[in-house]
């Protein structure tokens, strides 16, 4: 049941919404969800912590921990976290078997917003970070990281600002206030749920799509820049081709690309549940509950699902970096002759023996191992930017 009232300019605003038994069981999956998400993102954020700490000694500039990916990863992880927050919010309302405008509300609706906008953005920056690196070779400087870190909070706090701020609240109601089993945009601001938030949403799942399909091409051999000109051509592989020298770096740069793809794929599955059911609701279409929670459902899981991405496909921080002599998390393999019975053992961790000729893997293969922290590989001209 939903208590409003109306305003002056004939809108109503809903000022209260009691629960359920099922609803209250139906946003307690949700709650469960965020800390499933928020024990995964601050779990692996503190691995990272502990790894940067253990190799700060270290003076090796390729580690992961220093590069600008990781940085732009680490705020990924930051907006999983206040997304989890947002949603664990919710208890209050199953407390109290009601949800109800107040600051409490404004808040959550504020975090929602924020958690929304910020993952999304940094999903498309590191996308665009992966483009500079691996399609045009660029070599990007330090200024650029604290430029686009600034840039990026600060953005997404004038969006936060820009809806209570620059709207007639006066006419249309509160800016953050109930919408749906919980407190978000307010129903009055139709427009601004997909200007503020979805439009994000979407620009950064299509045009990550598209970059890392770039990437994908680029590595398997498809396209060829030089300079500002892009040539596309099929890509021929040589039958007698061996699992040595450049053909085993080039067998790690395709399963390195076929791993990226998955994150722009992974975060499209997440949002568009979600985003189906809101448009039905805007088109004012009955959205059962169940959908409505599974929606919600899938999309609160985008913090596990990017930390689950992370350890399965980036093997990227040092071997006894976390608890040295007990743990390792995404522990690099040593490459040697063996790959050549199977060479994907080193993406599935299997453990080699050191054999001679070894070598040959090791420098062919240096650049990737090394330097995929940074998604960065020394073929090709480097240009700075």
């Amino acid at each position: 049941m939903s208590y409003s009232f109306q305003l002056p300019s004939g809108t109503d605003f809903t000022y209260r919404v009691d629960y359920t038994s099922r609803e209250v069981k139906g946003v307690r999956v949700l709650v469960v969800a965020s800390c499933l998400s928020l024990i995964a993102s601050s779990g692996l954020l503190t691995t990272i912590a502990l790894s940067a700490f253990n190799t700060r000694k270290s003076t090796d500039k390729t580690l992961f921990v220093r590069t600008h990916v990781a940085a732009y990863f680490i705020s990924l992880l930051m907006c999983d976290m206040l997304q989890a927050v947002g949603s664990i919010m919710n208890e209050k309302w199953v407390q109290h078997l009601a949800v109800y405008f107040g600051k409490f509300c404004t808040i959550q609706g504020a975090i929602k917003q924020a958690a929304d906008v910020g993952i999304a953005l940094f999903a498309l920056i590191i996308a665009v970070h992966t483009f500079f690196i691996l399609f045009l070779r660029w070599q990007i400087r330090s200024y650029v990281l604290w430029l686009t870190l600034l840039s990026s909070w600060t953005a997404i706090a004038a969006i936060i600002l820009a809806g209570p701020e620059l709207l007639n609240t006066d006419v249309r109601g509160p800016f953050f206030g109930i919408s749906g089993y919980w407190c978000w945009i307010a129903p009055p601001y139709t427009a601004q749920h997909i200007t503020l938030d979805y439009m994000f949403m979407f620009m950064s799942a299509g045009f990550s799509f598209i970059l890392y399909s770039l990437v994908f091409l680029r590595l398997r051999g498809n396209i060829v820049v030089s300079g500002w000109y892009i040539a596309f051509r099929k890509a021929n592989k040589s039958k007698n081709a061996s699992w040595r020298g450049r053909d085993f770096a080039d067998n790690q740069m395709m399963t390195i690309a076929r791993q990226m793809m998955l994150y722009p794929v992974a975060y499209t599955i997440v949002i568009l549940p979600i985003a189906a059911a809101r448009f039905s609701e805007f088109r004012n279409d009955d959205v059962p509950f169940q959908v409505t929670i599974f929606c919600d459902t899938v999309y609160l899981l985008s913090g596990m699902v990017n930390v689950t991405l992370f350890l399965t496909t980036r093997r990227v921080l040092p071997p006894k970096s976390i608890m040295p002599g007990r743990f390792v998390i995404s522990k690099p393999q040593s490459i040697n002759d063996s790959i050549q019975e199977d060479p994907e053992a080193y993406y599935r961790g299997a453990s080699t023996e050191k054999t001679e000729g070894s070598d040959s893997f090791s420098k062919s293969s240096e650049s990737i191992s090394d330097r995929s922290s940074d998604l960065s590989f020394n073929d090709g001209p480097v240009r700075e930017a």
